[in-house]
């Protein structure tokens, strides 16, 4: 494990709380009707039986319905914009059956496992044959209300090397004072790290930060290389650094194009992969003996010039 030190920052209170108003795309002042026909374009556009798979629509999913929560609830609302204001602080309860979702979300025995095809057929979204959503379940999604490892006070920024091989980072603003914390190598986006400190413990929500060259997307990592010409035509074989700051050899296929992506299995965050980009660099400012063996080329290879 690499003794990877570097400093984190912890947010508190209003610097942490989400922005509802963005994530529905409504404004401020916008009306109680207003706010539920954005929940149900955003909804609809999100939900995963249309986009099944898609890790990204289902975290917006997830959020909009959050948004929907708090923003369709006058009473919420009202404590949300004086925690944004900077009055007192603003924590999401969860879904409550007293809420806007509430008659989609839970059946009339107070079961919430009907909720999806309930918010399809009053949404018409649509649903599969059997009545499934293609959902594994509103606790996988959204978490239950009676996790309370879904709550936590505060994120923890994270870069990715650290959350990749491990290490540590230095914390302040804790109860406590300013301490140094392990972070388990192979940490998830979003995962939980219970602290403990003098003054009790508490819950951290990791969130994995990009790390030049590479760029967190969900579960995957992203990152971009630059082949020359002959290297895309005729095929290479490149050194490179893996998010966990560990050598690898990458094979670059003969005839490759500019924009390909190579999908590197298992190499990103826990469930995600290493997508590595192509450009390929044209050369310029040729010299005129350069420029005829390019044309002879071409001639040769019946190109347009």
């Amino acid at each position: 494990m690499l003794n990877f030190c570097s400093t984190g920052k912890l947010w508190y209170n209003r610097d942490i709380m989400k922005d509802y108003y963005k994530i529905l795309e409504v404004s401020e002042s916008a009306s109680k009707e207003d706010i539920k026909k954005a929940f149900k374009r955003l909804a609809k556009k999100y939900h995963p039986d249309i986009n099944k798979g898609d890790k990204n629509a289902e975290e917006r999913f997830k959020e909009v319905s959050e948004a929907y929560e708090v923003l369709g609830r006058k009473d919420e609302r009202e404590k949300y914009d004086a925690a944004r204001s900077g009055r007192g602080s603003f924590n999401f309860e969860g879904f409550s059956k007293d809420g806007p979702l509430g008659d989609f979300f839970y059946s009339s025995s107070g079961n919430a496992s009907d909720m999806f095809s309930e918010i399809l057929k009053n949404f018409n979204f649509g649903s599969s044959r059997d009545g499934s959503t293609g959902f594994s379940g509103f606790d996988s999604i959204f978490g239950s209300r009676s996790k309370k490892d879904s709550q936590h006070a505060a994120t923890l920024k994270v870069p990715l090397i650290t959350a990749m091989a491990g290490g540590k980072v230095q914390v302040s603003g804790l109860p406590g004072g300013t301490q140094t914390l392990d972070i388990p190598a192979g940490s998830a986006n979003g995962s939980i790290l219970q602290v403990k400190t003098s003054s009790g413990s508490f819950k951290l929500k990791l969130e994995i930060e990009d790390e030049h060259p590479f760029r967190v997307k969900g579960n995957n990592v992203e990152t971009t290389i630059c082949v020359n010409i002959a290297q895309a035509v005729l095929g290479s074989k490149i050194k490179l650094k893996d998010p966990r700051n560990q050598d690898f050899i990458l094979t670059i296929p003969a005839g490759s194009q500019n924009g390909d992506t190579l999908r590197l299995r298992g190499l990103g965050l826990p469930g995600g992969d290493l997508l590595v980009k192509i450009e390929v660099a044209i050369p310029r400012n040729l010299s005129e003996e350069e420029k005829k063996h390019f044309i002879d080329l071409a001639d040769r290879m019946n190109w347009r010039h």
